[in-house]
């Protein structure tokens, strides 16, 4: 199921209008045709689901997670729940040219947000993000493959896709005629999963019985912990240390204070016990052959976005923008340059023009870089400068009837 841009407009309607905005994202799952997110509202948890490509490119919501049997791991799931999960959900909205889905989340604090292209049957994504509350913001273009960190002359995030064909002309007049809702689409993936069962007796639940006993040896130490309290220990320490468990006393804390910090502690430990005493007993059940059902997955090949060299991109641009993060125009004998990032202003100005072409911006704002490639220094000529101040306001998102700009030779600029 391919939507078109009024698919992709009715179903961020139909999300907005559920009031998602600061929902926590909970658990993310993947099969091997979509992406689901749990946002969990009041009263209601609700599933995004999102396209991975290949056919199935689009946003739907829905009331369920993806079915156990058809869930998948990759590197682009692990990716999404290492970044997103247990975050807010700030808001989801579509570019106004072409099929982008933003999802705009809070983490830290800040405002992050990942960005969803679906073209020519190939899922692209942008991410701009922080690993820590006072790390650097990243950004992360996936068909280059790697992150780097984002100065302050900063693009509209949609703008970036524009280097490997973001469409600005697309029409938005087509629709499909009768959409399919995401619950037949699942369906349609469980009919063609070709399920596989495992072995009665998979290593993972070993494996799993294993986690639970370490974790219930360290939960059980409370009782430690406990006689500290019992005996009246006295808690003269910054940092309280007890076999695993630790405990810092921080800021200026009566003795009362701190043994109600141990307390809680202790309080913590002991159900963390009670829970995985009967986790522990589940699973020493399935191993033993109680309760225990056969375990089907699915085996279709998972569709993985474009990241990197994960997957070749046949997307057809110029060789210049595979290696430079530039444009290039042709007007009549002219060549008209524009900076794509800030690292392709640099490019456009230091390797590109020459010392009498011409270099244009914004007036007394931030802006693209413009720089008109003049011939056997022919004078400037008004109707070329407007077409390239046109260029200008295109890729700086500027909109008024009038367009400011200040222009002068790269020989002037320091």
């Amino acid at each position: 199921m391919i939507q078109y841009y009024l698919d992709l407009e009715t179903q961020v309607k139909s999300i907005q209008e559920k009031r998602l905005a600061y929902g926590q994202i909970q658990k993310i799952y993947s099969t091997a045709f979509f992406i689901s997110m749990a946002i969990r509202t009041p009263g209601k948890t609700w599933h995004i689901y999102l396209g991975r490509g290949g056919g199935y490119e689009g946003i739907w919501l829905h009331d369920s997670a993806p079915p156990s049997e058809l869930r998948r791991k990759d590197n682009f799931l692990e990716y999404l729940r290492h970044h997103l999960s247990a975050c807010s959900l700030v808001d989801v909205t579509l570019d106004s040219h072409d099929r982008i889905i933003r999802l705009d989340y809070q983490k830290y604090g800040q405002k992050h947000s990942l960005l969803l292209f679906w073209k020519a049957r190939k899922l692209y994504f942008v991410h701009r993000y922080q690993d820590a509350p006072d790390g650097p913001v990243k950004l992360l273009l996936s068909w280059r493959g790697k992150a780097v960190n984002l100065n302050h002359d900063e693009f509209p995030l949609f703008q970036y896709f524009d280097e490997i064909g973001r469409n600005i002309e697309m029409k938005h007049d087509l629709m499909s005629k009768q959409p399919i809702e995401i619950k037949d689409l699942i369906q349609i993936e469980l009919q063609i999963a070709n399920l596989k069962t495992l072995g009665t007796q998979p290593s993972f639940l070993q494996r799993k019985k294993e986690n639970i006993e370490d974790d219930l040896r360290k939960a059980q130490q409370w009782q430690r912990l406990q006689s500290i309290l019992d005996q009246n220990h006295p808690l003269d320490v910054y940092e309280l240390k007890v076999d695993d468990q630790k405990i810092k006393f921080e800021g200026d804390l009566n003795p009362y204070e701190k043994r109600n910090l141990l307390h809680q502690k202790i309080k913590k430990l002991k159900r963390g016990e009670g829970i995985l005493t009967e986790r522990l007993a589940s699973v020493n059940s399935l191993i033993s052959g109680k309760d225990q059902q056969p375990q089907k997955i699915s085996t279709i090949p998972i569709i993985r976005p474009v990241w990197g060299k994960e997957e070749e991109t046949k997307i057809q641009v110029d060789v210049s923008q595979e290696k430079d993060d530039f444009k290039v125009y042709k007007y009549e004998k002219y060549q008209i340059g524009v900076g794509l990032t800030s690292r392709g202003n640099d490019q456009l100005r230091n390797k590109w023009a020459s010392k009498d072409d011409y270099w244009l911006h914004m007036d007394d704002s931030k802006s693209a870089h413009v720089i008109i490639k003049l011939i056997n220094q022919t004078p400037l000529d008004p109707t070329l400068l407007n077409f390239a101040s046109s260029i200008l306001a295109q890729f700086s998102h500027f909109n008024g009837d009038w367009i400011p700009i200040i222009y002068t030779q790269v020989k002037n600029l320091k």
